[in-house]
């Protein structure tokens, strides 16, 4: 954990003893009256805390960033996968700094899937905000389920590049496939474990979605989406250089 986060009444405030953050700044960390550690609010702004108390509560002095972090723009599509595979996706692109993440049901998925505790509980928001505090940012990335790849890609139609991960039909390499002129948001979709069916290809050309693949290995899915992500985000220049926060 690079960042803490919390919320703008907690930071101004304070964290009670018996909260977990405070307990793993206390006993992990060993922090005392003094020590600086990063904080910041969910969606919001970062800071540099100093702890001024600790009892009765954990407070903090702030210096706080002048400007939220931007998002980066990138939609990633992703065939519902197994719960273990879904947990690793959403803490990795939470870290990546993917704007959204858009798990739709495929052809060949399994239905047992959507039923996972993963779901059922806060367990995928707590992810999320362990892969954004990995990453030393705030920024929560927005995550849609929907029904049917056709609504995930409608719902990025806009993106000036639009790709799909495809191994066995694909017309070339990722980072080889045409941009919009002025493009400035990319998406990519990963079909299940066990790939796209035809209507699902389909869907994607008629849709204006190019199959590129990224080479002669069969990836798992969290890995092809952290690869493939990570290549768009190139492609659009969206990388921007570290900032201290304050």
């Amino acid at each position: 954990m690079n960042l803490m986060l919390m919320t703008e009444a907690e930071a101004r405030e304070g964290l009670r003893p018996d909260d977990a953050r405070a307990r793993h700044l206390l006993r992990t960390l060993t922090a005392h009256i003094g020590t600086t550690v990063h904080i910041g609010v969910r969606n919001g702004r970062r800071g540099i805390a100093t702890i001024l108390t600790i009892e009765p509560k954990l407070t903090f002095g702030i210096r706080w960033e002048n400007a939220v972090q931007q998002r980066l723009p990138l939609d990633i599509l992703v065939g519902l996968p197994r719960p273990q595979s879904a947990r690793k996706i959403l803490h990795d692109l939470a870290s990546l700094g993917a704007h959204r993440i858009i798990f739709f049901k495929p052809a060949k998925g399994d239905p047992a899937y959507a039923t996972s505790s993963l779901w059922s509980t806060d367990e995928w928001k707590e992810l999320l905000d362990k892969g954004v505090e990995q990453a030393c940012s705030t920024l929560i990335p927005e995550v849609v389920h929907v029904p049917s790849l056709a609504e995930a890609l409608a719902l990025s139609s806009n993106a000036g590049i639009r790709v799909a991960l495809d191994p066995y039909e694909a017309d070339g390499p990722l980072g080889s496939q045409p941009a919009r002129a002025g493009a400035t948001h990319a998406a990519i979709a990963i079909g299940p474990e066990r790939g796209w069916d035809a209507t699902e290809r389909a869907a994607l050309k008629s849709s204006g979605w190019v199959l590129r693949h990224l080479g002669d290995r069969v990836l798992r899915v969290e890995a092809a989406c952290l690869i493939g992500g990570g290549m768009l985000l190139a492609q659009l220049g969206a990388w921007r250089p570290h900032r201290p926060i304050v």
